[in-house]
């Protein structure tokens, strides 16, 4: 839904659209885990409830968070390996 609009607009500045939808994709995937908006987290904090019976919201964040950051630091470092070797930076049109 946000591709209509932030591929061309950064199409403009110069970013492929490649690469506009690979660092999309890296900042949502890390923050799924970690958002009550998706579905599957009341599902995940039933099951946690299963196992602790106080467990709620906070407890699954607490338990997601430093996940999340593990996962956005390593699909950074791919993201950046990725533009080095398949995007490489913006090439000046003579």
């Amino acid at each position: 839904m946000v591709a209509p609009a932030l591929v061309p607009m950064l199409m403009l500045l110069g970013t492929s659209p490649a690469t506009t939808m690979a660092l999309y994709r890296v900042a949502d995937s890390c923050t799924n885990s970690i958002t009550p908006m998706s579905t599957s987290f009341t599902l995940c904090v039933g099951y946690l409830q299963t196992l602790r019976r106080k467990a709620g919201i906070g407890t699954l964040a607490s338990f997601t968070l430093p996940v999340a950051m593990i996962m956005l630091v390593v699909w950074v470092l791919l993201f950046f390996a990725w533009y080095l070797l398949v995007a490489g930076p913006p090439r000046c049109r003579s």
